[in-house]
C-alpha cells in the first residue's frame, strides 16, 4: 500500500469532512443504518427507537463523514466522543454500555476521547483494479485519518477504543500501535478495550497518515467558518479549547512543509519566519 495511492484515494476519489449540522447527521444516520441493520440483524426502527442511529452521545461527540466524491453519496462515518470537565457524561461509551471495567486510571486527565460507532458501506463503488478487500483497507484508514485531523485540533490526553479483533490488525498494520487495557467483552460481538497517548499516535502514524492529514486541515484553513459554527453551536467546547487558529498560522508561516512538531505544539515556532 503506497502512500500515493492513498492520498489519491483519499483526497481525490473519496473525501472527509466534518458533519457539522442537520443535513450531515442525518447522512450519518443513513451509513449507520445501512451497515448496522444487516450487521447485527436489527430493523432500521429498532435501531432508531434504541439510539444507534443517534443519540445523546453524538451531541458530545466530533463525527467524520467519508463521501464518494464522484458520486456524493456518504459510504463511511467515525464518531470521536469526547469527555472534558463541561460535558454532562463523564463515562465513555465502552464503559457505561459496554461494561469496560478498570481503567478509571486511564481517564482522568481531560479531555479523552472514545473512537466509536465506525462504519464503511458494504457496497462500495468499484476503484481502478483494486479489489473490495483492498479497497476497504484503504477507507478504514481514511476513517482513521478523520479521527486524526480530530487530534490535531483538539489537545486530547488518550485516545480510546474498543475493536473487533479484524478492525486491530488492520490497523497495526500500518503503525496505529493501540495498546490493550482491558479484557475482551461481549460488546455487540467479541471486542477489546485499547488505549494509546495523543502524541504517541499521531507522531508514529506521520509517515503514512501525515500527508493527508495536512491536506485536511489546510482545508480546513481555506473554510473555516463551518467548523468554527460547528464549535460555537456545542455546549460543551469553546473556540479556546481549538488549535486552528494556531496550525493555520503555522501554514501560512512555513507552508506545505511545516514541521510536525510545530503543528503539534510540541515546540515553539522561530522567531524568523519565513
Amino acid at each position: 500500500m503506497s502512500g500515493y495511492d492513498a492520498f489519491e484515494i483519499l483526497t481525490k476519489e473519496y473525501s472527509l469532512k466534518l458533519a457539522t449540522g442537520n443535513k450531515d447527521f442525518e447522512a450519518v444516520k443513513e451509513v449507520r443504518a445501512e451497515v448496522f441493520a444487516p450487521k447485527y440483524k436489527m430493523s432500521r426502527e429498532y435501531l432508531e427507537n434504541k439510539g444507534y442511529l443517534f443519540s445523546n452521545d453524538d451531541h458530545q461527540s466530533f463525527i467524520f463523514l467519508l463521501q464518494h466524491r464522484p458520486t456524493g453519496r456518504y459510504v463511511g462515518t467515525v464518531r470521536n466522543f469526547f469527555i472534558n470537565s463541561k460535558t454532562t457524561v463523564q463515562h465513555m461509551p465502552m464503559q457505561k454500555d459496554g461494561h469496560v471495567e478498570g481503567i478509571e486510571r486511564l481517564t482522568q486527565a481531560l479531555p479523552i476521547c472514545e473512537i466509536s460507532r465506525m462504519a464503511l458501506s458494504n457496497d462500495l463503488p468499484s476503484y481502478k483494479n483494486l479489489s473490495q478487500l483492498q479497497l476497504r483497507t484503504y477507507l478504514t484508514l481514511g476513517l482513521m485519518i478523520a479521527t486524526r485531523i480530530n487530534f490535531f485540533l483538539y489537545r486530547y490526553a488518550t485516545i480510546f477504543a474498543i475493536m473487533e479483533p479484524s478492525l486491530h490488525r488492520i490497523l497495526s498494520r500500518q503503525g496505529v500501535n493501540f495498546e490493550q487495557i482491558g479484557e475482551p467483552v461481549d460488546y455487540y460481538g467479541m471486542r477489546t478495550p485499547f488505549a494509546i497517548e495523543r502524541n504517541k499516535l499521531l507522531n508514529e502514524t506521520e509517515a503514512f497518515m501525515g500527508t493527508i492529514t495536512r491536506h485536511y486541515l489546510k482545508q480546513l484553513c481555506n473554510d473555516p467558518k463551518p467548523f468554527w459554527d460547528f464549535i460555537d453551536n456545542n455546549p460543551y467546547l469553546d473556540r479556546s479549547d481549538i488549535r486552528l487558529d494556531k496550525i493555520c498560522e503555522l501554514f501560512k508561516s512555513y507552508g506545505e512543509d511545516v514541521d510536525h512538531a510545530l503543528l503539534l505544539g510540541e515546540k515553539e515556532p522561530s522567531l524568523h519566519l519565513a
